[in-house]
Formats: structure tokens, C-alpha cells, sequence
């Protein structure tokens, strides 16, 4: 079965508790008025980002659930039922899995995170008991790699499981990394530090995004699109970081970076 929300309700929901519950604060490009400082002369944000933290790009996305005796997975024997299905978006469509893994490997945290439930009823349940994040699941673009080509490539697994699966034409095990207790556990058994987010720290984040998409433009324009990187760097130099973090990670990314104190 589809998931019967959208992909935007589920990110706000996670995002919000997040952000309430976790201490976390939010980097966004300027389109949540809330987090616009109308009260300065020519705008700003209204964001207090913490001297020290640990920044955590996430990429949300939504989970299929499967419940019938054939489907493939099931059918195979590779997992039981019901089980869940996230798709990763195909590189004929767009780059994003790429750009997402060599933002990990510059050394930023990353993950997909999923839900591991589909219905509205679900949704609104766990957002009212702000559970949604205990109920969901998270996996980082490294362990599950590269994409062997450019088709139609997914995760699957269990709720409650330690790993996943990579479908493509063999299946291949994925730690999947469950959020019962939260994003900062994790973090803590990743090895992941706190780290100095004056501004030269925030810089630092922006200028490892920058060359992510400067090495990725050469792929991607072989697709007949751009990224326009001389743009890019104009808008690092003359933007304070906050705003030119935002505007990349939301635009090229497609992730919201979150910062856990």
C-alpha cells in the first residue's frame, strides 16, 4: 500500500519534534516565516545556531508497506511481512543519491530517514504523542552505496529490524539504524563530535557543499542540466552562511539540515 500522506507532511512532522523535544535547530532557506526576522532593517533570520553542535543533513522520505503472501521480497524469502518499501530516487531522474553520498564522504553526517508506517491515522497518532521519530528509521547513504545504474533501485525492511536491504539485481544487507531513542544516540554510536558553528565552522559546511556540487556538475550536465557553480560560490561569498546553507541544501540537496545541540 502507498503511503497516504505526503512526503513534506511527514518531513514537518519529524522536523518539528526535532526541533521541540531534541534541542536541534533548523538551517532553511527563507520560505517558513517563522523563521524570518521581519523586525530587521531588509530581513534576517530569526535563528540562534548554537557555538558548538552536531549539523545532520536528512533526506525524508516515504515508505510503501506490503502485507500480501506474494509480494517479491516476501515471496523470495529475503524478509517477512509485512514489511516496508523506500525507494531511492533513479539516477536517470536524479542525482540526488550521488550528491548525498559524496556530502557524506566530505565528512558531513547524512541520512535517509523513513517512516516505518504509511497511514494518516499513523501520522497524526505519533505527531500527537510526538513519536514520529521514534517510529521511524534511518539509513546513511554510504552504507547503502552506489547505485549499479540508473533503474528503479529501493530499501526494504521490517519494523523494529537492525537492517535493511538493498534490492537491485541482488539483494545486499543495509544497517538500518532505528530512532527509538532518538537522532543524538545514533550520532553518539556513529562517533559523530560536536563541532565549533561560529561562522569559519558554518563556512566550512557551505564551502564542502560547494565542491560536492562542483565535482557532481560534470554527471549531471551529461544529463542536460546544470548547476550553475560560479552562481553558487557568488552567493557563499556575499550571503552569510546561514542563508547560502539553507538555499543549497534545500535546492541541490534536497535535504534540511538540522543542528543537535
Amino acid at each position: 500500500m502507498k503511503p497516504d500522506f505526503s512526503e513534506f507532511s511527514y518531513g514537518y512532522a519529524v522536523t518539528e519534534e526535532l526541533v521541540s523535544l531534541h534541542r536541534a535547530t533548523i538551517i532553511a532557506a527563507p520560505m517558513f516565516p517563522s523563521l524570518y526576522d521581519e523586525g530587521q532593517p531588509g530581513g534576517g533570520y530569526d535563528v540562534q545556531i548554537p557555538i558548538a553542535g552536531r549539523p545532520v543533513f536528512l533526506q525524508f522520505k516515504l515508505s510503501d508497506q506490503l502485507e500480501r503472501s506474494n509480494s517479491k521480497e516476501h515471496k523470495s524469502g529475503l524478509i517477512g511481512l509485512p514489511y516496508y518499501r523506500m525507494h531511492i530516487r533513479p539516477a536517470k531522474h536524479s542525482d540526488q543519491h550521488s550528491l548525498l553520498l559524496d556530502l557524506e564522504a566530505s565528512g558531513e553526517t547524512v541520512f535517509y530517514i523513513a517512516p516505518e508506517f504509511h497511514l494518516p491515522a499513523e501520522l497524526n497518532s505519533f505527531y500527537l504523542s510526538r513519536t514520529v521519530v521514534f517510529n521511524s528509521a534511518a539509513y546513511s547513504p554510504q552504507e547503502i552505496g552506489p547505485m549499479p545504474d540508473d533503474d528503479e533501485h529501493y530499501i526494504v525492511f521490517e519494523r523494529g529490524s537492525v537492517i535493511g536491504y538493498r534490492c537491485s539485481d541482488t539483494a545486499r544487507k543495509v544497517p538500518k539504524f532505528s530512532l527509538n531513542e532518538g537522532l543524538q544516540p545514533v550520532l553518539d554510536r556513529r562517533g559523530k563530535q560536536r563541532r565549533d558553528l561560529r561562522e569559519g565552522g558554518l563556512r566550512d559546511i557551505s564551502q564542502r557543499m560547494i565542491d560536492v556540487l562542483a565535482r557532481g556538475e560534470k554527471r549531471i550536465r551529461s544529463r542536460a542540466r546544470s548547476i550553475d557553480i560560479s552562481g553558487l560560490r557568488k552567493i557563499v561569498d556575499s550571503r552569510p552562511p546561514v542563508e547560502s546553507i539553507g538555499y543549497m541544501a534545500r535546492t541541490f540537496f534536497d535535504a534540511e539540515l538540522l543542528i543537535l545541540e
